[in-house]
């Protein structure tokens, strides 16, 4: 009976703070709808239950200038007056390409951010190549690494001294210097595929031991930018 009647009296203060909270909760509302009336608190619903169930995302403008453009490796010197370049920046970014301060080419990244073009056109001697790409917005990236590329379209020149073509040696030894020079110090010269030293000033001197009969010697000269020059020597050895 006494355990009976505890229970009863638990349940009695649960009512009574249910009531009160019920009670507060109407006196609440009462007031609300005095002060600010029942349309207010209608479009206040409406705006909570709007943020809260919207699915739209949140525009937000990009205010940050686009990735510093990348360019890829080039060669130091060519001799072709168009070059392929090649790079990265942020995707869908405008690429202006530009040769020593001069607007070159334009180009826009694909989705990856990728950026290639094969004819950017150079001029004879030093190219300094650089990138500055544009966002959708207007942001303007720092100036990509730099790259000087020299461009020259002319040959080495290359003069043999010694001996002269169609030459006969008769000598015992059957040995002679092939003596010449190129315009071109830092070029590379070669004597039936072995290379030779210059000096400061484009001079060698290379010894050469002769077969009975004809020798066919090629010369080649080849500069930093690909060009060649070629000297073809027949020496008749007649011991």
């Amino acid at each position: 009976m006494a355990k009976y009647s505890l229970l009863s009296k638990r349940e009695e203060k649960r009512d009574l703070k249910r009531a009160y909270l019920f009670g507060s909760l109407s006196i609440v509302s009462i007031i609300a709808i005095i002060v600010w009336g029942i349309p207010a608190l209608i479009k206040m619903a409406v705006f909570f239950g709007d943020i809260h169930n919207s699915s739209q995302p949140v525009e937000v403008i990009d205010s940050l200038p686009p990735q510093t453009p990348i360019l890829n490796f080039l060669p130091e010197a060519t001799n072709s007056a168009k070059i392929e370049v090649s790079g990265m920046s942020e995707a869908g970014a405008s690429v202006k390409i530009f040769i020593t301060g001069n607007e070159n080419k334009e180009i826009i990244t694909d989705k990856d951010g990728n950026f290639s073009t094969n004819d950017l056109k150079l001029t004879l001697g030093n190219n300094e190549i650089y990138a500055i790409a544009t966002n959708k917005n207007g942001k303007q990236s720092e100036a990509s690494n730099k790259i000087t590329i020299w461009y020259d379209n002319e040959a080495p020149k290359l003069e043999i001294s010694q001996p002269t073509d169609k030459t006969t040696i008769t000598n015992e030894a059957g040995k002679i210097d092939l003596i010449g020079k190129t315009d071109d110090p830092d070029a590379d010269v070669s004597i039936n595929g072995h290379l030779v030293i210059l000096d400061k000033n484009g001079n060698f001197k290379y010894p050469l031991n002769l077969a009975t009969g004809d020798n066919n010697i090629k010369i080649v000269a080849n500069d930093n930018a690909g060009n060649q020059t070629e000297n073809d020597l027949t020496i008749t050895y007649s011991p």
